[in-house]
């Protein structure tokens, strides 16, 4: 019929959206003739309505939703199967190592200890106390608030030897984790019942630490006997120190100790004990066992400790006395910025010597405590240490590049700010008092001013006593500095060392610093030191 086209030969129309090839056109009843012509040619869109949209939408929501299911599931799994992804925080970070351990008592801060070496047993160890951590320097005096002129300059340096030291910026053990005890909100610390007063900072001394590895290693090993002692549960009086001579090895003079340890039974547990906390403190340090009773402590392969190993049978017997009585002088450095701790050492029953900054903030104020307490008041003079300028020792400091006429004007200017003074000592001065020139003006211009002069001895090669007994001034030489290791126990037995140097050798000199570990120690000591020893002003010893 004329008009009609053959259905085989029209084009297929692209009804869904997405013009899908091959589907088949839309249809209004089984033939397959065309309904008609479409308006607007072969070349208009589809006509929309009825049910003709929706199989064109149905597979896209079905993806969709079908992905969703998916990610839906697979994110159920992961969390079943690792947990939930936020971190715990506080103690809940720590819950699993607790558990795995089952009751026992969460250990102190790996990374203060070292693995030990020996042949410790872990099942042994375990029923001890656990090693505290070890006390971590610089180490920070209880300050009051500054007043009045503020310290001038910084000071770094390393964690040393033979003094604790400090930065007056910033006081990292306030901030640091307790050895024995918790921290409160304020930064007070509580170890063995007392409790750390909070540092204020920017009013702290200025310390160098001191160039004698032995030495500083002879104090290591006291150290790990006083917590050995500690950790097997056994009193003060069970360790004597029965004798100290002085010994010199590669250039350096050091303690070496013969001591007396008092066991209930066999000495199995205190050697690996004593292992255990040598091998936790010192790289240097090792244990000989020479007989079933004798052990030899060696520091860098030098002989350093005899320890006899006898059967505790009560007290020991009395130190063998010196005749005419033994006498110690306690010397205390830095005093002038801690108002509270000048006034707790005044309170002590025993005279200890005041050693004043000269400009510290409260270096007057102490100086009059001192004196109206009846303590001896000493100038704590600043000398250049050997790592200046990156450590510095405060202003008014001796250099040894200085003309003398400078020297001595800083000299007068430290006399006059300390009244009540009878001696001087250096304040750091590693390098300052190895130069025989500058010690030799600094002792002349003291001279006719009845002041003494005691050398710290912060370097092995010190000038400074030579020198005053060259320029016929009164001179003395520090023998014990009580707390290099800020550990209240282990300053009693440096004090107990420094009375038993008494004894045998008549005289002796400790020089300690105003932290609150030394000022607790010197209370305890107070109770429980040996009183045939005298404890004087530095100049009630003999010269």
């Amino acid at each position: 019929m004329a008009g009609e086209k053959s259905p085989g030969k029209k084009p297929p129309r692209k009804d869904d959206a997405k013009g899908g090839k091959g589907r088949k056109p839309a249809a209004s009843g089984k033939s397959g003739k065309s309904s008609g012509p479409a308006s607007g040619g072969s070349g208009s869109r589809p006509r929309s309505g009825g049910k003709r949209g929706k199989p064109t939408l149905t597979p896209l929501v079905a993806r969709a939703v079908l992905a969703i299911c998916v990610a839906a599931t697979l994110l159920v799994m992961l969390l079943f199967v690792f947990g939930s992804p936020m971190k715990p925080s506080g103690d809940e970070a720590r819950k699993p190592a607790v558990t795995e351990r089952g009751e026992k008592k969460a250990q102190a801060p790996q990374q203060a200890q070292k693995p030990p070496k020996g042949d410790a047993k872990r099942g042994e160890q375990s029923e001890l106390p656990q090693l505290p951590q070890f006390p971590q320097l610089p180490q920070t005096p209880v300050s009051d608030t500054p007043k009045g002129e503020p310290l001038a300059g910084d000071a770094t340096g390393d964690a040393g030897a033979d003094a604790p030291q400090t930065a007056p910026v910033k006081p990292e053990r306030a901030a640091s984790p307790p050895a024995n005890g918790t921290a409160d909100a304020n930064g007070a610390r509580e170890a063995g019942g007392e409790v750390r007063q909070p540092v204020t900072p920017g009013n702290l001394p200025y310390e160098e630490s001191l160039d004698a590895p032995v030495e500083a290693g002879v104090k290591q090993v006291d150290y790990a006997l006083v917590q050995t002692v500690t950790r097997l549960g056994l009193g003060r009086d069970r360790l004597r120190l029965a004798s100290i001579e002085n010994r010199q090895s590669k250039g350096q003079t050091f303690h070496f100790q013969r001591m007396e340890m008092r066991l209930d039974g066999a000495p199995d547990r205190f050697v690996q004990t004593l292992r255990e906390t040598l091998a936790a403190w010192s790289d240097t340090a090792n244990v000989e066992v020479r007989a079933d009773d004798l052990l030899i402590v060696t520091v860098d392969g030098l002989p350093t400790h005899e320890i006899s190993l006898l059967l505790y049978e009560g007290a020991p017997p009395p130190v063998a006395m010196t005749p005419g009585g033994a006498r110690l002088a306690i010397v205390i450095d830095d005093i002038g910025e801690s108002m509270s701790a000048a006034r707790d050492l005044a309170a002590l029953d025993y005279p200890v010597t005041f050693s004043v900054w000269p400009r510290s903030t409260h270096a007057r104020e102490a100086a009059d405590l001192a004196h109206k307490a009846g303590r001896e008041v000493m100038i704590h003079l600043p000398m250049e240490p050997v790592r200046y300028p990156q450590v510095k020792p405060g202003p008014g400091a001796i250099l040894s590049g200085q003309q003398p006429q400078e020297i001595a004007a800083l000299v007068r200017d430290a006399v006059r700010r300390v009244p009540h003074a009878v001696g001087l000592n250096n304040h750091m001065g590693s390098r300052a008092t190895q130069n025989a020139s500058a010690m030799r003006t600094v002792c002349e211009t003291l001279d006719g001013t009845g002041l003494f002069v005691l050398d710290s001895v912060t370097h092995q090669n010190s000038k400074l006593y030579a020198e005053a007994k060259r320029a016929g001034l009164p001179a003395y030489k520090r023998n014990v500095f009580l707390d290099v290791i800020a550990d209240k126990r282990n300053i009693m037995f440096q004090l107990d060392k420094a009375a038993r140097i008494a004894q045998a050798e008549g005289q002796a000199i400790a020089i300690g610093h105003p932290l609150p570990e030394t000022v607790a120690a010197l209370k305890e000591w107070a109770r429980t030191r040996d009183r045939s020893v005298i404890i004087v002003p530095v100049r009630q010893l003999s010269r």
